[in-house]
């Protein structure tokens, strides 16, 4: 084998490593933003189910009362979970955060007994947790009813504009791994032109002609999809086990992403392996030295 010959199959290889880099690292952006872009309602309602509302109590509430209006709650349809805590749970709280024993200070304790509840997601917005509020305080053993407003709002606000952003961004990411595949392959089929060629000039059809290039890089895609479909599977893996919630390996949705990948994978690769080597095929002799 020739020197010249040995230089074109080392670049030939290199294209071909390059190709299925760029493929791998580019379908593991696109589908992480894929999982997040289907998984935004689901993470918006996660992160809604951690706010909390704490309905606190009159003083000389009895118990019973108490337990009554904890089990109506429970039976809500807006309420996801109930948790009572004692004034005497409170004060050790307290006394955990403070550093010191207030009571023996104020020589009575001042917190209440109270209920904390978490609503499901999809009902917390503006408008019903405020008639939730409203109507809890009608009943004559609630003093009051205390949640964070504002980072409800942040929250309602903010996830939009995510979703919205992370669209945009995966769609500027199709793009790039279109245009990334086609320059690749252009490169690493022009530089067999010669070789296609010849063999146009000796009768070969283009089906025998595309073959083999179409065969090689479908592969190609499919060994890529898979190993990027894995490492995603992965990183979501170690991410909700890292905060202990099913939040993104979530639903069928979170499936179709990973299959997708591996179809879409060798469709692209096929399909700018198609037209890269068609305009090769159909180039004139004359101009072979200077395809662009």
């Amino acid at each position: 084998m020739s020197i010249e010959s040995q230089y074109y199959n080392h670049r030939r290889q290199r294209l071909f490593m390059l190709l299925a880099l760029n493929l791998y690292l580019l379908l593991v952006l696109l589908g992480f933003f894929a999982v997040l872009i289907f998984n935004a309602r689901h993470l918006n309602n996660y992160f809604k189910e951690k706010l909390t509302l704490t309905v606190y109590f009159k003083d000389g509430t009895p118990r019973s009362s108490i337990k009554l209006l904890e089990k109506q709650l429970k039976n809500d349809t807006l309420v996801k979970s109930v948790v009572f805590v004692s004034k005497e749970k409170s004060a050790e709280k307290a006394k955990k955060i403070l550093g010191e024993d207030f009571i023996a200070v104020l020589g009575e304790n001042p917190l209440q007994d109270n209920v904390e509840l978490h609503l499901y997601g999809k009902y917390v917005n503006d408008s019903l947790v405020r008639r939730f509020k409203e109507r809890l305080l009608q009943n004559r053993i609630v003093d009051d009813v205390a949640y964070e407003k504002a980072i409800m709002d942040l929250l309602n606000r903010n996830m939009k504009k995510i979703g919205t952003f992370i669209l945009v961004f995966g769609l500027i990411l199709l793009f790039i791994i279109y245009f990334s595949i086609r320059n690749t392959v252009r490169l690493s089929i022009y530089n067999k032109r010669f070789t296609i060629k010849t063999m146009q000039l000796v009768g070969a059809t283009e089906g025998f002609i595309m073959r083999p290039f179409l065969w090689k890089y479908a592969v190609t895609g499919i060994i890529t999809g898979i190993a990027a479909a894995a490492s995603i599977h992965a990183i979501f893996y170690y991410i909700d086990h890292y905060i202990r919630a099913d939040l993104f390996r979530h639903g069928k949705l979170y499936w179709i992403v990973l299959i997708s990948l591996v179809l879409f994978s060798p469709l692209i690769v096929l399909i700018t392996t198609y037209f890269s080597g068609r305009k090769i095929l159909r180039m004139h002799t004359d101009d072979i030295h200077a395809f662009r």
